[in-house]
């Protein structure tokens, strides 16, 4: 029995698009926009200390004065976005780990992830931040952060160290590939180490010796902010405000 050669094309066309189909019908995604609060309340806490890590989406950071140690927001549309979240008191301290827990996309995946995090303003905290893809803003300076340390991605960053911070703060920064502003209080002093094959950091407002860049409010000024570099390929800007 013969096939004829157009019924034969077609039933090969049907059978490839059929493939096709079952091969990525599992990236699309079903799963509805899901809101969720998550809070730590304060506790006996003295200090506390908090790794995030948001690979796909977008991070908010602030303080404000609260009863709770973190008040938090989570808008996404894909279950494996909502991070695995541990929290534990030892010894006077607040230790807190935010995870978005797999660092994957599937081909047709459209991500939807929002991140919006309040902490205690009164509570020394140090932060270790990872950010991936996505527009960051972290407001830093209504919160008495004590060190800083961020790795960024892609994507856009703001990043606010504006505030009237008890003590000297060391903040280490590697860059990625997006573009990331950060804001300096002119009255506090300020150093920068900038290391990296290629440096895109623009600092106006700074005396350069080596690697090594000061404000002019170093040398008299009680509050110390140090600020090491490690530049990517992307640009970070330097605002004395």
């Amino acid at each position: 029995m013969f096939i004829n050669k157009r019924v034969f094309n077609f039933l090969i066309t049907v059978f490839f698009l059929c493939f096709v189909f079952f091969l990525f019908s599992g990236c699309f995604s079903t799963t509805e926009y899901t809101e969720e609060v998550y809070t730590i309340e304060l506790d006996d806490v003295q200090k506390a200390s908090a790794t995030i890590a948001i690979y796909n989406g977008d991070l908010s950071i602030s303080g404000k004065s609260q009863q709770a140690l973190l008040i938090s927001e989570f808008h996404y549309n894909l279950k494996y976005l909502f991070p695995e979240i541990t929290y534990f008191v030892q010894d006077g301290e607040g230790k807190l780990k935010i995870i978005q827990k797999e660092n994957k996309k599937a081909f047709f995946d459209k991500i939807e992830n929002k991140w919006s995090l309040i902490f205690n303003r009164e509570v020394p905290i140090e932060l270790d931040i990872a950010m991936g893809s996505g527009d960051n803003q972290l407001d830093l300076s209504a919160i008495n952060l004590t060190e800083l340390k961020i790795a960024i991605g892609a994507g856009e960053s703001f990043i606010d160290l504006t505030g009237n911070y008890e003590r000297d703060i060391h903040i280490y920064l590697v860059g990625g590939i997006g573009r990331t502003s950060i804001n300096l209080p002119n009255d506090a002093g300020i150093r920068l180490l900038i290391n990296g094959v290629l440096n895109h950091v623009s600092c106006d407002g700074f005396k350069r010796i080596g690697n090594f860049y000061y404000n002019s409010a170093f040398d008299f000024s009680e509050r110390k902010i140090f600020i090491t570099i490690i530049s990517g390929l992307g640009i970070i800007d330097i605002n004395l405000i």
